[in-house]
């Protein structure tokens, strides 16, 4: 049977989820009690009340999908929503549920919901070491769109102090001009299947009130507008820190850009986390390259496919 996740499928969920995924959940270091609660937190009235509100006008924020078979959770996916394309995630079958053809029930769920909304790709990432799961999604018709990996720094070593009067604070006016910078570096393909605009910069408050996490961003700016910028989270529910990809321009100085590292990191182990990890594209050189500069090392590479829906 395919429904929806209801919370009392959270210990089972859990279970296979950090079962299934052990490279992704030791670079994460998911925590059960935390997670358990969140996931509790958004089934709070207020919170239901406006994600019902977007599920009743045809805009759901995600879907959890369940395939539960005799009793038990036999495979899940996790599917969100952007202007133009929907993303599938956690994509997982339990191990004595395996060939019987519910991966491909739950993502075919996952593609008819974002026809009907309209999405014109569905687009997940695979490890490149998940021979069956890219088997399988080659079989379904997605293409490879590109290619990066997942980073990882740990906060026992420590930081080397760098300073820059340049780097301040993300303002919302800054998104414009980072957008174009960021076009210069993702290449076509990307940019297909995820357009690239002043959004990608901010974060809604209101999710990072739900999930009960924090988030903040800086720039590098000398006075003629942001040419790097960097964004930093953490959430009670992994071990890990997180960066999102630095977006650095060709005139930025490495003095600052180091500087921009630092404050990111920082503010990270200020705020408990173990190690930071970040998922950075190939294309992303410069990047790449301040990323290793500061220490980062590949956890494991990913690749990014894409599935055209056939919506208009």
């Amino acid at each position: 049977m395919l429904r929806g996740f209801r919370t009392a499928d959270l210990p089972a969920y859990y279970n296979l989820m950090t079962g299934e995924f052990p490279e992704e959940n030791r670079l994460l270091g998911w925590r059960r009690a935390e997670f358990f609660r969140i996931i509790r937190r958004l089934d709070r009235l207020d919170f239901r009340i406006v994600l019902g509100l977007l599920n009743a006008i045809g805009r759901p924020l995600f879907r959890l999908y369940i395939i539960e078979v005799d009793g038990a959770i036999a495979a899940s996916a996790l599917e969100s929503f952007g202007p133009v394309s929907a993303y599938v995630g956690s994509v997982v079958v339990a191990p004595r549920f395996r060939r019987r053809g519910l991966a491909r029930q739950v993502l075919e769920a996952c593609h008819a919901m974002a026809k009907r909304r309209g999405k014109r790709f569905v687009i997940l990432d695979v490890l490149d070491s998940n021979a069956p799961a890219i088997a399988l999604y080659d079989s379904l018709g997605y293409r490879l769109v590109g290619h990066g990996s997942h980073l990882v720094r740990s906060m026992s070593t420590p930081l080397a102090a760098a300073e820059s009067g340049s780097v301040r604070s993300f303002r919302r006016s800054d998104g414009e001009a980072l957008a174009d910078i960021a076009r210069t570096i993702v290449p076509q393909a990307r940019q297909e299947v995820h357009p690239i605009g002043a959004s990608e910069f901010r974060v809604a408050p209101a999710v990072v009130r739900a999930l009960d996490s924090k988030s903040e961003a800086w720039v590098v700016d000398r006075g003629s507008g942001p040419v790097a910028w960097i964004r930093a989270s953490v959430s009670p529910a992994m071990d890990a820190g997180h960066l999102t990809a630095p977006v650095i321009g060709p005139s930025a100085d490495p003095v600052d850009v180091r500087a921009l590292l630092t404050r990111a990191l920082e503010w990270n182990r200020t705020e408990g986390a173990s190690r930071v990890v970040v998922e950075v594209w190939d294309e992303n050189l410069r990047g790449q390259a301040a990323l290793r500069e500061a220490g980062f090392e590949v956890a494991y590479g990913i690749r990014t496919l894409a599935l055209p829906t056939g919506a208009a």
